[in-house]
């Protein structure tokens, strides 16, 4: 199991202005993973994928998304796939319970550990909040210092995170990010399902 090593390139305003980003109008990412049914089951609808080994993942269905999401880790494409699966279920809709509820990657017969994951993911969040890991361009490695991320807290506040609060504002969308399936996006193909995982904070 690899990991890549990005060398890190900052972009910055010439005037190092700020860009205010409210966390809830923003969609972090969009994935379309391409399943292949596994033929001891009939399957014609999406709402008919109701057991995990239906469905046997094959790759992600934009090629450079995939190549992008090596950034993270060389088998990090086939975690978020199976964490898309644990979604389509309704067993997870976070980061942080799939991660609380997986020790093993089914599709490679790989034991993870909670903290491997916990690292990933948490480092997978900082590319999206900071980098363009989720675009279907080729990822070069840059990151943007002038987002500055808000929100309203539980008093009503507003809390801004820039770049150097960046490891609680990962923290706090590892357990709060929402991750769920856009039906109008997911369809059967033939033999294959493809299954559009959104990743947002509500």
């Amino acid at each position: 199991m690899n990991t890549l090593t990005n060398t890190i390139r900052p972009i910055t305003n010439k005037a190092n202005t700020p860009k205010y980003i409210h966390l809830k109008e923003i969609l972090l990412a969009e994935y379309v993973f391409i399943f292949q049914i596994n033929k001891g089951y009939h399957v014609k609808d999406i709402s008919q994928c109701n057991r995990k080994h239906q469905l046997l993942f094959q790759k992600i269905e934009n090629k450079q998304q995939e190549l992008n999401l090596m950034s993270i880790d060389s088998i990090f494409s086939i975690i978020l796939a199976e964490v898309t699966q644990e979604v389509l279920l309704g067993k997870v809709s976070s980061f942080y319970q799939f991660t609380s509820l997986k020790n093993t990657i089914d599709d490679i017969d790989l034991i993870i550990q909670p903290d491997f994951l916990k690292f990933k993911f948490h480092d997978f969040i900082h590319h999206l909040l900071y980098r363009d890991i989720a675009k279907k361009k080729l990822y070069k490695g840059n990151i943007d210092c002038n987002k500055m991320y808000y929100l309203k807290n539980e008093n009503d506040e507003i809390v801004y995170y820039s770049i150097y609060e960046q490891r609680s504002l990962q923290e706090m969308l590892y357990q709060k990010l929402e991750l769920d399936i856009d039906i109008a996006k997911s369809c059967i193909k033939k033999d294959k399902a493809h299954i559009c995982l959104r990743i947002r904070y509500i």
